[in-house]
């Protein structure tokens, strides 16, 4: 693949683009009348500055370092990639499914919608040329494009059009960023940066829904679990268990003390939430980091600390109360009504077998498909997911993007003589297990492109690099 390449002129005009929308940003947000300022618009204002702020800080903090062209186009990409991944806490909100399928939305959902359409602009100040979009339909990537396509197309045809566009533009934002990324990562250091902006990403992803939810500490276990109109249980144990993973890949890389801290943190983080898929996902996945390793000894000395963390929590936490009650209840048996809300929707799902509903006609099961239990909002399984909402059509693209991730990953697992590419592929390959298995489970991926599944979709990029790495020699560990 051609290696991106910029003019001193180019790349001035487009810090200096960046740089007077930050200035009229701040500007905006200095002498805003209070109608402005009120409600949703300060945070798209406020956010939004942030954003191109630090585009800016980072734009010229490159032209004093006199950085190779494509290592500066990946930096700012991942400072937009770092945005779109924590912009959810930035605009949290708990809507009622049948609200939304009436459209009343809260403005927080109208100011995370308005800062996409920033990001967007971001990405179009930060972008070389469009020369890199001519491997949109090439090699790996071209499955990211298809998938983003497909989802666009159909959303018109879903029940609720304006929700799935709104979706859709995301998951049309998500993949150019991924494409960029895809034509600057060339080397090991690139790699490894795209895993340090997923860190700090998931660290507020997985932390600030902790805070909120003991905002009020008489509520925080509230149904046993941490409270679900503060945080979602399930996808926080997913995060957690991310972020672990996120944690354990760099520290083997880097060997700093502090990323053992947040394996710690994300640990208990993980357990707390009772998020059940991702507890299991997380410790099978963390296991699997150390067995490919051969490193037995270590990760067996994790799931002691895992198991010793588990006691100590359900022995001060509710969390022993709702998995009692979660036990009597029978729903076990059923995954929790998942095979019961799969068995009402598969005739749905046969009525429209080629192109499904419409991306995100999910989101609307309980108020259009009889037998489903309330609230369901999704199919609660990646691959149906995208069966329902994009019949076979999207569910083959879908498995193209796993098949496309495990084929090289596998390459560059068993390929590398590189001590740090082997660590990043173990790494990825731990992630990817931790995705899958909660996917199984969860509409993680398939559907809206929230961090997991823009995560997911990155594999498809590392995967890429690792693999056009993996013939580099070995080199001594920094």
């Amino acid at each position: 693949m051609k290696r991106l390449a910029i003019g001193t002129e180019a790349y001035l005009h487009n810090g200096l683009f960046i740089a007077t929308v930050a200035t009229l940003s701040f500007l905006v947000l200095a002498v805003a009348p209070r109608w402005l300022i009120a409600g949703v618009s300060f945070p798209v204002i406020g956010f939004g500055a942030f954003l191109f702020a630090l585009l800016f800080v980072v734009s010229a903090s490159q032209r004093s370092q006199a950085l190779d062209p494509a290592k500066s186009y990946l930096r700012l990409a991942l400072v937009v990639w770092w945005s779109l991944l924590v912009s959810q806490e930035a605009f949290h909100r708990f809507t009622a499914e049948a609200d939304s399928y009436a459209g009343r939305f809260s403005g927080a959902a109208y100011g995370e919608a308005a800062f996409w359409a920033l990001a967007f602009l971001a990405l179009l100040l930060i972008m070389p040329r469009p020369q890199y979009l001519r491997q949109a339909f090439s090699g790996s990537n071209k499955w990211l494009s298809f998938f983003a396509v497909v989802c666009l197309i159909s959303a018109p045809f879903s029940s609720a059009p304006l929700y799935s566009l709104a979706w859709g533009f995301k998951l049309l934002l998500v993949v150019p960023l991924l494409l960029l990324c895809s034509a600057a990562m060339h080397d090991l250091d690139d790699i490894e940066a795209f895993f340090w902006a997923n860190l700090w990403g998931f660290v507020i992803i997985a932390l600030v829904p902790v805070a909120r939810a003991f905002a009020d500490p008489s509520t925080a276990f509230e149904g046993g679990r941490l409270n679900e109109t503060a945080s979602s249980p399930t996808g926080l144990s997913l995060c957690a268990g991310t972020l672990v993973l996120l944690s354990l890949t760099l520290n083997s890389l880097r060997n700093r003390t502090w990323l053992v801290g947040l394996v710690i943190l994300g640990s208990t983080v993980m357990v707390m939430a009772g998020g059940k898929a991702g507890i299991f996902a997380g410790i099978a996945s963390v296991a699997l980091f150390f067995v490919l390793q051969k490193r037995v000894v270590a990760g067996f000395g994790w799931l002691l600390g895992v198991f010793v963390l588990g006691c100590i929590i359900l022995a001060v936490t509710p969390l022993s109360t709702y998995l009692t009650s979660y036990q009597q209840s029978g729903e076990l048996s059923t995954l929790t009504g998942r095979t019961e809300l799969w068995r009402a929707v598969w005739p749905e799902i046969m009525q429209h077998p080629l192109v499904g509903h419409g991306y995100l006609a999910s989101r609307f099961l309980s108020e259009e498909v009889e037998g489903t239990f309330p609230e369901a909002g999704h199919m609660h399984n990646g691959f149906i997911e995208a069966l329902y909402s994009n019949g076979l059509v999207g569910l083959v693209i879908l498995v193209g993007i796993h098949l496309v991730i495990v084929k090289k990953l596998w390459r560059a697992l068993k390929g590398s003589p590189n001590r740090n590419a082997h660590l990043l592929a173990v790494g990825s390959w731990a992630i990817y297990v931790n995705l899958l298995i909660n996917g199984l489970f969860n509409a993680i991926f398939g559907g809206r492109a929230g961090p997991p599944f823009m995560l997911l979709l990155g594999l498809v990029v590392v995967s890429e690099a690792l693999r056009r790495n993996a013939h580099l020699p070995a080199r001594l560990p920094r």
